[in-house]
């Protein structure tokens, strides 16, 4: 009796040591976590940055799959314990997301607050819609949504911050990335002073001058910076390592395009179209260019890092692979992760095409995005949309993993010698892993090292350089090759182009495809309809 009472009493001793050291745990916890998320510049911030304050997360995630540290598609989320999320996209932080309390935003506002709490603070929306669709526009609060009672929506990108209710309190806490936070009263594109610099950082609004890279031979090429980049004294830089002379030599499309354009083939006189984020118009890369733009719901008029590189690097005078042809442009919000505004797009770009005559017809889409991955909303409409596209004859480019309109996969240049097919490299050059299609149904396509037109404030025109590129780089670059074929031959299909291009391809030892743009018109010249 005496054992059984001992056993007993020792049994509730371990279980209130558990408790107890589970309480500690999550105050330790909460109390980190605000440390952590206060030493977080979450609008330069890189995922080296995010692992040196909140250390390894449990995994990387996307779309359903898990990927290792080395083995990372351009956009994914970093998941730590504790329901705590840090958004990657293009390599920077896109959002910080909580889904328990513990994070306190503003010092006041955490997951389990309620609606009445969050607007005390936060403050009243311009608007307040009830029991419709959330369209996740900014400064509105949406309340019922779809006529369910206590779900809510509220974002305001003046505070970077984003929240989603359930019966009136905060499920789910998003700190966002803005190019300019109010409540921290500075913009990313303010020059910044930083200490130290590794291979293929963000350097772009850096202040570099009091770093000493003489030693450093092969840094430079491997870096993104823009034209506010600001390097170290002459004497402080690597033997050959002009920054001016690698941004514009990387101008160049490289694999024989600039050969191309000087017998003529541009794409003059071909219809293309992007749908992408938004773009100023006014850019001397494709200023003219754009003959027409549709906004299909971003509710801003600034211009984007994204849309002015696609643009750039489909029609650009200096960039592009085709920049005698001529753009229809589709502004989309991407970072609503709703594939409804790409339908939409994609829509309003068919529409445009009826209107044409037979010999002006549009030929190809640019879409440097994935609408029907698995985390974004009506992911069907965008696949219903395209397939519309196909039987108006228009060809769709995209990120989808999959033999229609996927197949474009992503190499980089020798930058030795940016002429040479034979010389491209299937692989990541940070991780150098090697990045192809198993299955043999894509074809690679150079991303990097590549410039790129930048305007963020309306006028101010410059150019950023990308050491490494992800696939949004090749999309255009493969549909501005395609446009140079339908200048030669605008009686082909696009079935027939698409054949044509792998057909014209340099194979690789290991199988993987490079695209090859000059075999590619020769084919094209000589090809038979069928």
């Amino acid at each position: 009796m005496f054992g059984k009472t001992f056993h007993d009493k020792t049994a509730v001793l371990f279980v209130l040591a558990a408790l107890l050291q589970s309480l500690l745990s999550a105050n330790m916890t909460a109390a980190d976590i605000n440390v952590q998320m206060a030493q977080l510049d979450i609008d330069t911030a890189t995922r080296d940055d995010v692992i040196q304050i909140f250390g390894q997360p449990e995994k990387y995630v996307w779309g359903g799959k898990t990927f290792t540290k080395n083995n990372l598609p351009s956009t994914y989320i970093m998941a730590y314990p504790n329901r705590f999320e840090v958004f990657i996209s293009a390599g920077r932080i896109s959002e910080v997301r909580h889904y328990q309390p513990g994070y306190l935003f503003g010092g006041k506002i955490q997951v389990g607050c309620s609606l009445d709490e969050v607007l005390e603070v936060i403050g009243k929306p311009k608007q307040t819609i009830e029991g419709s669709q959330n369209k996740f526009k900014d400064g509105v609060l949406y309340k019922d949504i779809d006529g369910r009672k206590g779900y809510c929506y509220y974002a305001r990108s003046d505070r970077g911050m984003r929240m989603f209710f359930t019966n009136y309190k905060v499920t789910a806490l998003y700190v966002t990335a803005n190019s300019k936070v109010a409540n921290k009263g500075s913009s990313f594109q303010d020059t910044r002073p930083i200490e130290s610099v590794k291979e293929f950082d963000d350097v772009r609004w850096k202040d570099m001058s009091k770093l000493d890279l003489s030693g450093r031979r092969n840094l430079i090429a491997t870096l993104r910076f823009n034209q506010k980049t600001v390097w170290p004294e002459q004497a402080k830089m690597p033997p050959g390592g002009d920054p001016n002379k690698i941004l514009t030599d990387a101008m160049n499309p490289g694999l024989g395009v600039r050969k191309l354009h000087q017998q003529g083939i541009t794409g003059k006189g071909v219809n293309v179209a992007i749908i992408d984020q938004p773009t100023y118009l006014v850019h001397p890369e494709f200023a003219g260019k754009i003959v027409t733009y549709y906004d299909t719901g971003c509710e801003t008029d600034e211009s984007s890092m994204h849309g002015p590189a696609v643009a750039s690097l489909l029609v650009g005078t200096n960039c592009g692979t085709a920049p005698g042809a001529r753009v229809y442009y589709a502004a989309a919000p991407s970072w609503k992760r709703d594939a409804a505004y790409y339908a939409k797009g994609l829509d309003w770009i068919i529409a445009q095409n009826k209107k044409l005559p037979a010999g002006e017809k549009i030929r190809v889409v640019s879409v440097s995005a994935s609408p029907n991955q698995p985390s974004w909303a009506n992911r069907q409409m965008w696949d219903k949309a395209c397939d519309r596209a196909k039987a108006d004859g228009i060809m769709v480019l995209d990120c989808t993993n999959d033999n229609h309109r996927g197949f474009v996969g992503k190499c980089w240049y020798n930058a030795r010698v940016p002429e040479s097919v034979a010389q491209c490299n299937p692989w990541d050059p940070p991780n150098r892993e090697f990045r192809f299609n198993p299955n043999g149904i894509g074809i690679l396509v150079p991303s990097a090292p590549r410039t790129t037109a930048e305007e963020y404030d309306k006028g101010d025109c410059s150019y950023q350089y990308c050491g490494t590129g992800g696939l949004s780089w090749s999309i255009p670059y493969c549909a501005g090759v395609l446009a140079m074929g339908w200048q030669i031959r605008p009686d082909l299909e696009h079935e027939k182009m698409r054949e044509l291009l792998f057909k014209s391809a340099y194979t690789k030892i290991n199988g993987a495809k490079i695209i090859d743009p000059e075999k590619f018109i020769s084919l094209v010249k000589s090809a038979s309809q069928n």
